[in-house]
């Protein structure tokens, strides 16, 4: 790798709806040179200036080991495909991402991509026994996609082995590794969950990214929606019909048919289903997909199609009882998130939050505060095991290094990494000192 040579890569899936997320590209170009992300990133922003000493667009390093989750449709993904595009020869990254969507959606972007990853352990699988190249697709990022669409399996978001969401991938690009505890994320068969039926939307964002990924839609129509909306409203006007008010209306101000803001991706989801027209139309041809939606009888439909039915009575009274019920607790581990409490009792987080607001905020601060117990808890016990011999032996040949210190806090109490490093710092200042503490911590680094 010189300052102005990168290996040529190119997206895997191209044309189908199994299209590499330009994350997994990034990760697969920094094995491909042997680096991690971070110093990728780096040095790309090094050449790209070297390159182009007028363009400021690459004065801060917009992704890193933390963040390579770029494919939604902010600026830094777009510059950022631009700069890896034009070193890797690839001239259609942007299939790599949802960017030809920004023109129709809000730039708000909330729900258009997920938090972080998500996968099918059965294409991983597949993967593995094939000794073929595991990568993520672009359709998993989308929070509507809850199982793949090739083996009906759920998609797993958390390391097996360690529990943790994969918020972004492993800092040296290896696909099938936990980004904390760095073990395989492949889980074994038996803990799959099959799904018989596809998820509400799944059709739809399939076509979507069928399209993009073949290049069928390299842009959508600047505010799609909105130009939806002005002809449906011209084609009913004549016949006396109004368009529901609750279609079209912006939550935070009123609106009339003929001045909308642009909806968010899940939004505009919803809206299409509800006039019976594929969002892959709407974004390609407004105009038509209107004169499409007109043919169906749109004005009975004073409710989505997938709304749910009214919760009784007698489940505010029992969301009451289990929340008090969990406040008696003291032990974090028995303590249950208030997403979990929902699911338990078949209703929705804002459901409880509707119905007992003080009594949930009351429960989070009963939670944070027996984490933060246990988490004190096991930095003391840690602390005292790594004095009573471990810190006494560094540096050796045993413990060359802070790391394995906190390795051996690990394997020995079970306790997470975090608590580990927190209570080798805390043991290195009891033995040494503030001022002789950092500076071993330095040494090691």
């Amino acid at each position: 790798m010189t300052m102005t040579e990168y290996f040529p890569l190119s997206p895997i899936g191209v044309g189908n709806w199994e299209i590499e997320a330009f994350g997994s590209f990034y990760c697969r170009m920094a094995r491909a040179h042997s680096v991690s992300i971070y110093v990728l990133t780096t040095h790309l922003r090094t050449w790209w200036r070297q390159k182009h000493p007028d363009d400021d667009s690459a004065k801060k390093n917009v992704t890193n080991a933390m963040n390579p989750m770029l494919r939604s449709i902010g600026p830094n993904v777009a510059t950022f495909t631009n700069i890896v595009g034009d070193a890797t020869g690839c001239t259609i990254l942007e299939r790599t991402t949802l960017l030809s969507l920004r023109p129709a959606i809000s730039q708000n972007g909330h729900a258009l991509v997920r938090k972080g990853r998500a996968w099918c352990p059965a294409c991983m699988a597949e993967s593995m026994e094939s000794k073929s190249p595991f990568y993520d697709r672009l359709i998993w990022a989308i929070p509507a996609i809850k199982n793949c669409p090739a083996h009906k399996v759920a998609l797993e978001s958390k390391c097996p082995q360690c529990g943790y969401s994969q918020a972004h991938y492993h800092h040296l690009g290896h696909m099938e590794l936990c980004c904390v505890c760095k073990r395989p994320l492949l889980s074994e068969p038996s803990r799959w969950e099959v799904a018989f039926h596809p998820a509400p939307y799944e059709k739809e964002c399939i076509r979507l990214v069928k399209q993009i990924s073949a290049g069928d839609l390299t842009s959508a129509v600047d505010d799609a929606y909105g130009v939806f909306i002005k002809d449906f409203a011209d084609y009913l006007s004549p016949i006396g019909l109004k368009i529901s008010r609750h279609t079209y209306r912006a939550p935070r101000r009123p609106q009339n048919a003929r001045e909308v803001t642009r909806p968010r991706f899940m939004t505009l989801l919803r809206r299409c289903v509800a006039f019976g027209i594929d969002p892959s139309d709407l974004f390609l041809d407004p105009v038509g997909a209107a004169k499409s939606a007109c043919l169906l009888e749109f004005a009975r439909l004073d409710l989505p199609a997938d709304i749910k039915p009214r919760k009784s009575v007698e489940l505010v009274g029992l969301a009451l009882d289990r929340l008090q019920s969990e406040l008696s607790k003291s032990d974090y581990d028995q303590l249950p998130s208030l997403t979990e409490i929902a699911h338990q009792l078949g209703v929705s987080k804002g459901f409880l939050n509707y119905h007992h607001g003080d009594l949930c905020a009351k429960y989070a601060r009963h939670r944070t505060g027996c984490r933060n117990k246990k988490a004190g808890a096991e930095i003391e016990r840690s602390t005292h095991f790594l004095l009573s011999g471990p810190i006494a032996q560094y540096p050796s040949g045993k413990f060359p290094s802070l790391d394995h210190l906190a390795e051996a806090a690990v394997q020995e109490l079970g306790v997470g990494v975090r608590i580990a490093r927190i209570a080798v710092g805390v043991a290195l200042k009891k033995q040494f000192g503030r001022r002789e503490a950092t500076r071993r911590r330095k040494a090691s680094i």
